[in-house]
């Protein structure tokens, strides 16, 4: 029986979380939620809509935002931060409007933040084969693989527009899978699980979160694939090379992956295209999510068509899902060696 003094040392240890929810038109709660992300959160709850007075159409969202408890000031600069951003988007809520935001916060534990995901996080299937879920969950789901996914403190359950978009695109370009893959800002780890589960024997996951590193690692436990996917807290430039299998020939320097998967923000894509068109191989596929409609412009313009070629994009509610090949590298100039002259 546990005492009051040790429950009361179990929740003074446990992780304190502060919930700002926010009300906003429907229209606009995509784009928030991805802000809020940006700005810090650990993760969104989004999909409550509500019905306003004399309305015969649902015309509000609450969008849920968890922030860490520890510096309240910075939490609500942030989020101060995203609502200005939000108001600078075209077509997004206007200084009128946002006067009549409804912005509420409340402090929770981690124990309760878990049981609100709970409530929220149900089975998720993604395309014909794969079908994402929480570990209590055990009914069947006949014909698709599973994907056991805890969130822990981590953003990805499949839920998300950005996340459902790459599980479709993985599942398509996995019909042959490919030796090795990388997922590039893992989050929980349901991507790369993902892969695995398609068929691809070597995972490389990496983010540079470290409480993303831990609930990824987890989930890889779950799913028994800790000797397939590689979890590694580095940011792209520092990622590890390719792995072959034991046995193998060693992976040469600069060897490359023929599928990358990047569920990150345009502004990470930009940056990181260089970097990228030096990690996937020629003949190889790029998947990008995390990109507003409004920001694919920019995307397809820092993956210009020197270095890739656009396969297709898929708009799913305010987001896109853009599938990019690499294009072979330019031929290196052949040395000719120099014709030795014959003395006669």
């Amino acid at each position: 029986m546990r005492t009051e003094a040790a429950a009361r040392k179990q929740s003074a240890e446990a992780p304190r979380w502060s919930e700002v929810a926010i009300r906003v038109p429907v229209a606009d709660a995509e784009r928030l939620g991805a802000l809020l992300i940006d700005a810090g959160s650990a993760g969104v709850i989004t999909g409550v809509h509500e019905l306003a007075r004399g309305a015969r159409r649902r015309v509000y969202e609450t969008v849920r935002g968890f922030f860490p408890a520890g510096d309240p000031v910075r939490a609500r600069l942030a989020v101060h931060a995203a609502l200005n951003r939000l108001a600078a988007v075209p077509g997004g809520a206007p200084g009128a409007r946002r006067a009549r935001l409804r912005v509420t916060w409340l402090d929770l534990d981690a124990r309760l933040w878990e049981m609100d995901w709970r409530a929220h996080f149900q089975p998720v299937r993604a395309g014909r084969t794969l079908v994402v879920v929480p570990p209590w969950d055990r009914a069947p789901h006949p014909g698709r693989r599973r994907v056991v996914i805890h969130p822990g403190m981590a953003f990805g359950t499949g839920q998300h527009a950005t996340t459902l978009g790459c599980l479709e695109a993985i599942e398509t370009l996995t019909a042959a899978p490919p030796a090795r893959a990388l997922d590039l800002g893992t989050g929980t780890g349901v991507l790369a699980i993902a892969l695995a589960r398609r068929g691809v024997r070597m995972v490389d996951a990496i983010d540079t979160d470290p409480q993303a590193v831990a609930a990824a690692r987890a989930n890889v436990r779950r799913n028994r694939l800790a000797g397939r996917v590689r979890i590694t807290a580095t940011p792209l430039a520092a990622a590890p090379r390719p792995r072959v299998r034991r046995g193998a020939r060693p992976a040469r320097p600069g060897r490359r992956y023929p599928l990358i998967v990047a569920n990150v923000y345009v502004d990470a894509l930009v940056a990181l295209e260089p970097v990228l068109a030096r990690r996937v191989a020629p003949g190889g596929h790029l998947v990008t999510s995390g990109v507003l409609r409004a920001q694919q412009g920019r995307l397809r313009r820092a993956y210009a068509a020197a270095r890739w070629r656009l396969v297709r994009a898929r708009r799913r509610g305010a987001w896109v899902t853009s599938v990019f090949a690499r294009r072979p590298d330019p031929a290196a100039p052949v040395r000719r060696a120099p014709r030795r002259r014959v003395r006669g």
